[in-house]
C-alpha cells in the first residue's frame, strides 16, 4: 500500500524503518516543525524528520493540520493509509483523505492509559505488564476500534527508557502485521470498552518530586517512571537532586532511619521512606553529570546522615 507515515520522537523511529524495508511504499513523511532547543535556541528538526531525511522521503511539517495548502497536498497525494505513531492530536479532515483512514501505533493496552505518556503512567502505578495497540484513528482521542494487541510483562525494575525502547521494537512489527492482515482482510476488529478506560496524561518535570513519606514501593515506581526523562527528583539543602537506579531493600523492619533520612551502606545511598528503605545507586545533583553513588559521596561526604527535604 502506499502510505503517509506522520511521527516526530524516538518511539517513533523503528516503525519508520521497519515500513521502509517492507512492501509498501511510503510516499511522505509529516513530523513537527523544527524547534528551538538547546543553550543556543537553535532550530531542531523532530528525530523523525533527521530519518527521513537520511532516507530521502519527502517531507512536510505544517504547524497546523487542518490548513487548507497542507490538506490539499495530502488529497494530492493519494494515499492508501496514514500510519501514526508519537505524533500529536490529527482532525477529521485529515485521518479521512486516505480510503483506509489511519492507524495509529500507542504504547498500552488500550482502553487503558489513553494519553501522551502512556509508559510513564504504566510504570508510575507498579502495572505488571502493559503492551501495544494498533487501532483506528477515530475523532476523540485513542478510542479508535482496535485491530492488533501485543501484551509486554514490566518486571519491578524496569525503567521507561527500558519499556520504551522494547515497546518501540514491539510496534515496528506490529504495524507490519496490522498492514498484511488488512491487506488480506483477516483482522479481527474490537471496539473498546470505554468504560474501563484510564488516561495517561502528559507528563511535567515538577510531578518528579519524591515525598518520603510514602511507601519505598511508590517511590521506587516513580524513581523508575521518571528514568531517564524528567527524572525524579528531591532536594538537598534547597538545591535539586534527582535519583535514578533505586531498589526497595527488603527486611527493614528494625531500621530506625525516618522519612527522607540518609546513610551509606554498600556503596548506596540507604534512605527512609513511610515504611521502610529504599536504596539509591544513581544520582544527579543539579547543574551537574549523573554519578554513581559512590562516587558522588567521595566528592560530597556531608549527605551522609543527613536528610533529603
Amino acid at each position: 500500500m502506499k502510505l503517509v507515515f506522520f511521527g516526530t520522537s524516538e518511539f517513533a523511529l523503528p516503525t519508520l524503518h521497519a515500513l521502509h524495508e517492507s512492501v509498501h511504499e511510503i510516499i511522505a513523511v509529516v513530523t513537527v516543525p523544527d524547534r528551538r532547543s538547546g543553550r543556543g535556541l537553535q532550530y531542531t528538526p523532530s528525530p523523525v524528520k533527521n530519518n527521513a531525511i537520511k532516507l530521502a522521503y519527502p517531507i512536510y511539517q505544517p504547524s497546523d493540520l487542518s490548513d487548507p495548502n497542507f490538506l490539499s497536498i495530502m488529497r494530492q497525494l493519494s494515499a492508501d493509509i496514514y500510519i501514526v505513531i508519537a505524533f500529536r492530536i490529527i482532525p477529521k479532515l485529515v485521518f479521512s483523505i486516505p480510503r483506509e483512514g489511519a492507524i495509529n501505533v500507542h504504547a498500552s493496552l488500550l482502553p487503558k492509559y489513553r494519553g501522551a505518556a502512556p509508559i510513564h503512567h504504566a510504570i508510575l502505578n507498579g502495572e505488571d505488564e502493559t503492551g501495544v495497540t494498533t487501532f483506528r484513528i477515530q475523532k476523540k482521542v485513542d478510542t479508535g476500534d482496535i485491530l492488533l494487541q501485543e501484551h509486554y510483562k514490566l518486571n519491578k525494575n524496569i525503567t521507561t527508557g527500558e519499556a520504551h525502547d522494547s515497546l518501540a521494537s514491539i510496534g515496528a512489527k506490529m504495524i507490519i502485521t496490522t498492514l498484511k492482515q488488512l491487506t488480506a482482510d483477516k483482522l479481527h476488529i474490537l471496539q473498546q470498552n470505554h468504560e474501563i478506560a484510564t488516561l495517561a496524561p502528559k507528563i511535567s518535570s515538577k510531578d518528579g518530586l519524591i515525598d518520603w513519606n510514602k511507601s519505598s514501593k511508590v517511590i521506587h515506581n516513580k524513581i523508575r517512571a521518571f528514568t531517564p526523562y524528567p527524572g525524579a527528583f528531591t532536594y538537598f539543602k534547597k538545591k535539586r537532586v534527582k535519583l535514578f537506579k533505586a531498589r526497595v531493600k527488603k527486611h527493614t523492619h528494625s531500621s530506625t532511619l525516618q522519612p527522607g533520612e540518609i546513610q551509606y551502606v554498600n556503596r548506596a545511598l540507604e534512605v527512609g521512606t513511610g515504611d521502610g528503605i529504599i536504596c539509591i545507586h544513581k544520582i544527579q545533583q543539579q547543574g551537574k553529570k549523573i554519578l554513581p553513588v559512590s562516587q558522588f559521596v567521595s566528592g560530597f561526604p556531608e549527605i551522609v546522615g543527613n536528610i533529603f527535604e
